[in-house]
């Protein structure tokens, strides 16, 4: 049989409370029933019904504490707390019925527990799911009251009940709440965190910082609480530069809109690094509009200050380059006109070189300028000229993008020169490049021609000796020098170890990629049949005006017929009615890819032709179509137009 609640309560634990008493108290004071207010309309409305059930004109509803009744609502009497001696409450308690005494005089015995004396009184207990009496319910009333039945005590039970209803919504809404705040916090400590945020607070009224460990850690600032100063405690860890403009703009900003933003340097560090700060914060003020805390964060922009100062630096050293590069064409024009005999010789020996400062550039770009290995140079200089002619070998060297446009160029004028004169002007020729390193840190390359005709040394020294033996040596910081021997022409290249270049870390292997378009023609693949195109129709889609009006005019000139221009994907899109044989496709519209139009032609089976300036990776997939490389001269566009319309 289970024990009587009340012969478990007479059990004390050490702290002097009975260890029902003791889980009854911690289920009541659970509720936290005195956060919210004391006149909630449905309290109120709990002992208003009780009090009209019994015709009473007092009703109150209490919890009941270690010593004293709280009030929760009253009704007809202030909301005041009464002692919990002589309340009945104890008796509620034990019996956990509800408890009516309809006249004082008949019932001595409930009357002698009373605080106060009185006629009528109706008590039921507040029982939690627990089954702890957690309040009460309480009716009174001086004059004797009307008969009750059972029907009245179970009504003022079931008031009881929906009290106690209404105390578990609050609870729950309460932890609902609770729980919302504390998932915002949550939120907030992630954004916070994320954003490498530090949080701080000043208390004016004691003049102290309040220093998040956050903050502590991006800026160095002792955690906790530290004095303010006045609020200038903070200025150390600011730049010594930079404080007075911090401190003029942070109180000209408070005074005009009540909050700030700054960025600011933080004192160099112990090995003189510098590193940024962002700072936000806003005045808190009281009821008076009087200032009473300030709060903010601070966000480390270190990060981003440097990628801003990497931007800027990459910008000045691309309008840098470019200026070299437009003197470095404007040069190449210069001394290839001044050694040209005819404007067709000129033509042909200016598109060459501009090709190859293009092979070189292709080759920086794809190793994102920081420089280009020796034998993909001699690769994308030889490899192209006579495959089973030419051999090149050495040790892996990773040249600087000076060095790497020197050399490329280099390469160029002298298979240029093989194959016009030389050994590469035979089928019995060879050209062999050989490398190594120097033990002063530079590289040797050694140029051999053999198989060929004699070389005789030219009567007058042309641009290409020139830029071989003064301009390349000086570019790869040391000296070149070409020989003309019987068994062909020699040089000797040699570089300072200003010229090399720590390699890049490996890039990881690409994925498989669909089959792409690959150089089909190359500078100096520009033959064409006289008449070969002559008649055709075509149609240019090319964004840049002057290449536009440069090809309309040398296609023209070759007997072409140009049915329209177009500079973007809309109007190329538009223009694919109009009749013409093939098309000229450059790969990139501003911006925009030209596969759509190519996609279009193909499945229309009309040819056309890809004129681009992009690297591999960036021209239009899986088109069965030639494509030509910018820079490129009209002949090239003429062949290419020839072949893709067979006529050859």
């Amino acid at each position: 049989m289970e024990e009587p609640r009340s012969a478990r309560n007479a059990e004390k634990d050490a702290t002097g409370t009975a260890p029902g008493e003791a889980a009854r108290l911690r289920a009541m004071r659970a509720l936290n029933a005195f956060e919210g207010p004391c006149d909630d309309p449905r309290f109120l409305r709990i002992v208003r019904l009780a009090a009209r059930l019994f015709g009473a004109p007092r009703a109150r509803l209490f919890l009941i504490d270690d010593a004293t009744l709280k009030p929760k609502a009253c009704f007809g009497c202030p909301l005041e707390q009464a002692p919990r001696a002589r309340s009945l409450a104890d008796l509620v308690i034990a019996k956990r019925e509800p408890i009516i005494c309809e006249n004082a005089r008949t019932d001595a015995r409930l009357a002698a527990q009373a605080p106060v004396p009185f006629g009528f009184l109706a008590c039921a207990p507040v029982i939690d799911p627990a089954g702890e009496v957690v309040g009460l319910l309480c009716v009174e009333s001086a004059a004797a009251g009307p008969p009750t039945g059972p029907e009245d005590r179970e009504t003022l039970k079931d008031l009881a009940a929906l009290a106690m209803e209404e105390l578990l919504r609050d609870v729950a809404d309460a932890r609902r709440e609770a729980a919302g705040r504390s998932l915002d916090s949550e939120r907030l400590a992630l954004a916070i965190g994320a954003a490498s945020l530090g949080e701080f607070e000043w208390d004016l009224a004691r003049d102290l910082y309040r220093i998040s460990p956050r903050l502590s850690k991006i800026a160095g600032i002792p955690e906790g609480e530290i004095p303010a100063e006045g609020g200038q405690a903070l200025f150390a860890y600011i730049h010594a530069d930079d404080r007075d403009a911090v401190d003029r703009s942070v109180t000209e900003q408070l005074n005009a809109r009540g909050h700030y933003e700054v960025e600011y340097r933080r004192p160099p560090d112990s090995h003189g690094r510098t590193e940024w700060n962002r700072a936000a914060g806003a005045m808190m003020l009281d009821e008076d509009h009087k200032p009473i805390r300030l709060i903010g964060v601070v966000q480390d922009i270190t990060g981003r200050k440097q990628q801003d100062e990497q931007r800027e630096s990459l910008l000045a050293e691309l309008d840098h380059r470019i200026k070299n590069l437009l003197a470095v064409v404007q040069s190449v024009a210069a001394q290839s006109a001044r050694k040209s005999s005819s404007l067709d010789v000129f033509l042909k020996t200016f598109a060459g070189r501009l090709k190859s400062m293009s092979s070189a550039h292709d080759l920086l770009s794809a190793a994102r300028w920081r420089g280009a290995t020796l034998a993909r140079i001699a690769a994308a200089e030889l490899g192209g000229l006579a495959p089973t002619q030419t051999r090149w070998d050495g040790p892996e060297l990773f040249l600087t993008p000076r060095a790497a446009s020197a050399l490329s160029l280099t390469l160029h004028e002298l298979a240029v020169n093989a194959v016009k004169y030389g050994a590469l002007s035979t089928e019995t020729g060879k050209v062999e490049v050989v490398w190594r390193r120097s033990p002063e840190g530079g590289f040797a390359l050694e140029w051999l021609e053999t198989g060929g005709p004699p070389a005789n040394a030219p009567t007058k020294r042309g641009f290409g000796a020139t830029l071989v033996e003064d301009v390349v040596g000086r570019e790869l910081g040391g000296r070149a020098r070409i020989e003309y021997r019987r068994s062909g022409v020699s040089a000797l290249i040699q570089a300072a170890a200003e010229a090399l270049a720590d390699a890049p870390p490996p890039e990881p292997a690409p994925a498989a990629a669909p089959e792409r378009i690959v150089e089909t023609l190359i500078a100096a693949d520009e033959t064409v049949r006289p008449g070969a195109i002559a008649g055709l129709k075509v149609l240019i889609v090319e964004d840049s005006l002057l290449l536009a009006l440069e090809l309309e005019a040398g296609l023209e000139d070759a007997g072409v017929e140009v049915v329209g221009c177009a500079a973007e994907l809309g109007e190329a899109l538009s223009m694919l009615d109009l009749d013409f044989d093939v098309a000229v496709l450059d790969a990139d519209l501003n911006g925009q890819s030209v596969a759509p139009v190519a996609e279009i032609l193909r499945r229309h089976n009309r040819p056309f032709v890809f004129a681009t300036g992009y690297a591999d990776k960036a021209t239009p997939m899986g088109f069965d179509a030639p494509i030509v490389r910018k820079p490129y001269n009209v002949h090239q566009i003429a062949r290419a137009i020839a072949d893709v319309t067979g006529r050859h």
